[in-house]
């Protein structure tokens, strides 16, 4: 059995947390920028797919904030979004772990030559946040994150230089597999030569994700056996559950 780093996405992927982090991001600009109501600003931004900092940049031009006064206040305001966050995460009840995710990774808990890390554009805090507030913190210890790169594409190359680091070898973009909800993240998959698990549990149409053609396309994570026989399979192994 050969090595496998599997890299998950966060949200939609193995949590939904209720959209705290939309939630975390309004409140924020209002904060920070004096805003009555940001609502109008966020309410129509795409979070599935994008970076943290991709998402400030799109709600920044929606309220009229130039780059510069962004830049300005990028510490204020990820202070700001990470206390919101940690507020709205310890308050909100309806936040779960998606179907089969536990499962999954515990199998792959099992397997000595599987590595599991995380491919996420949320900032590291916001990612450990997330992870944490469903019990899921044990599971990750390395990845990439919305800090890292300017797109998925590099936040995936960041996080698999970051295991060669630590497993003190080579890893070959076709042993890395890549799970995500988002059709940023199949089209990430793409870019970097990785395997791409794709799944309906996010904010993406289905269609619109079977049409990028990934590896393999799940409804969600519940069928172990399914999931781990194409992680640890070849290339060619596309297909729909």
């Amino acid at each position: 059995m050969s090595l496998r780093l599997v890299l998950f996405d966060i949200d939609g992927t193995v949590l939904d947390v209720a959209g705290s982090g939309r939630w975390a991001m309004t409140r924020s600009f209002e904060e920070v920028f004096g805003i009555v109501d940001a609502d109008p600003f966020t309410r129509h931004v795409r979070f599935d797919g994008l970076t943290d900092p991709g998402i400030l940049r799109e709600i920044a031009a929606n309220a009229s904030i130039d780059a510069g006064a962004l830049a300005r206040h990028a510490l204020p305001l990820r202070e700001a979004f990470m206390r919101h966050l940690d507020r709205r995460l310890a308050e909100t009840p309806d936040k779960r772990v998606l179907p089969g995710v536990v499962e999954l990774l515990e199998r792959l808990s099992g397997i000595g030559m599987a590595h599991v890390g995380l491919l996420t554009g949320n900032i590291e805090s916001g990612a450990r946040a997330k992870l944490a507030s469903v019990g899921l913190s044990g599971y990750f210890d390395l990845g990439g994150f919305g800090g890292d790169a300017d797109d998925r594409a590099g936040i995936g190359r960041v996080a698999v230089r970051r295991f060669e680091q630590k497993l003190a070898r080579a890893i070959a973009p076709g042993d890395v597999v890549a799970v995500g909800d988002s059709l940023e993240d199949v089209r990430a998959a793409r870019a970097n030569g990785f395997r791409c698990l794709a799944v309906g549990t996010g904010w993406s149409d289905h269609d619109a994700i079977r049409a990028l053609e990934p590896d393999l396309f799940m409804e969600d994570l519940s069928d172990h056996a399914a999931a781990i026989q194409f992680i640890f399979g070849t290339r060619g192994t596309s297909g729909t559950t």
